[in-house]
């Protein structure tokens, strides 16, 4: 048995690098009173534990929510979703060509489905600069304090993430929105970092629900901690 378990662990180290999307199960999205505006963020996520959730700080995650749930923001505006929601969540780890739909490689990425753009749509840097700082608890002038500052806050950022996304009809507010949208700007990532899209699908029709997004401690700890989960419960059938 020892062996056994072994090899499969080796399997799993082995096999982290070529994930590409990666089904997570399922999320219950909320939203909570002092912490969101309007109809976008902040949302918040439970994730029922099959997400790693050690990238987010005290004031990013277990909001007014049971334990492992996390605050993000949507990034389409023409895709709707009422809270309370159950939704089978997947993790998108590939860039997709926003002409033709084509997916590429495992780890190139990560795109939202549908939604503005037909064939996909890519993660911006700039969001996902912003979406880092926020997850982490490090973004400037963020008021964290539930109520209407930090309702306010989610509101700006809320509104310089869909202008990033190139939302339609989305203008880029005066004032906080448009100093995180320089600050972004200024900072000059070129890659997406350890944020990835969330697309969400109804669990009975598979229809498209939302793309959300999420920060992982490492880009490949998506599918170290999921297959970790699937190997855990074979090895606990296995013993019984």
């Amino acid at each position: 048995m020892k062996k056994v378990i072994i090899m499969l662990a080796a399997m799993v180290l082995l096999a982290v690098p070529a994930f590409a999307d990666v089904a997570a199960g399922l999320v219950d999205v909320t939203r909570v009173t002092g912490y969101y505006s309007g109809n976008g963020g902040e949302f918040t996520l439970d994730n029922s534990a099959f997400l790693d959730t050690s990238a987010y700080s005290t004031a990013t995650k277990n909001k007014a929510g049971p334990p492992f749930s996390f605050q993000t923001f949507c990034i389409e505006t023409n895709e709707y979703i009422m809270p309370p929601y159950t939704a089978r969540v997947v993790i998108s780890d590939t860039a997709v060509n926003e002409s033709t739909g084509l997916v590429g490689l495992p780890g190139s990425g990560s795109h939202a489905v549908l939604g503005s753009k037909p064939k996909g749509d890519n993660l911006s840097p700039l969001t996902a600069y912003l979406y880092t700082k926020f997850a982490q608890g490090t973004l400037s002038n963020y008021i964290w304090t539930p109520g209407v500052g930090r309702s306010t806050s989610a509101a700006a950022l809320q509104n310089a993430i869909w202008y990033i996304e190139e939302e339609p009809g989305i203008l880029l507010a005066s004032g906080q929105a448009t100093t995180w949208y320089n600050e972004a700007v200024t900072a000059n990532w070129t890659g997406i970092g350890g944020v990835r899209v969330l697309n969400l699908y109804d669990p009975d029709t598979g229809v498209r629900a939302q793309d959300q997004l999420y920060l992982v401690p490492a880009p490949a700890a998506i599918g170290l901690g999921l297959i970790g989960l699937a190997l855990v419960g074979w090895v606990k059938r296995r013993l019984a």
